[in-house]
């Protein structure tokens, strides 16, 4: 992995934190908590080869989706 591939998988987790938190109305540190709960960075680490193909709007919508998904199965 080269250093420019590992900085670009950490502007897609960062703007997943930004994009969730936004969307939520809950701050960045929480929604890193939440993020770390349940896995969250590495999976949008590992998805990296196809994420970052698509606008950085999916990204969120990617982390969106997930997280839904953990919720309804929490509850």
């Amino acid at each position: 992995m080269t250093p420019q591939t590992e900085m670009d998988k950490n502007l897609l987790v960062v703007t997943a934190i930004q994009g969730y938190a936004a969307n939520h109305n809950i701050s960045e540190s929480a929604t890193y908590e939440k993020f770390e709960q349940h896995d969250m960075i590495s999976l949008i680490r590992e998805q990296y080869d196809a994420l970052h193909t698509q606008d950085l709007e999916e990204t969120v919508a990617f982390a969106e989706d997930v997280m839904k998904r953990y919720e309804s199965q929490e509850a």
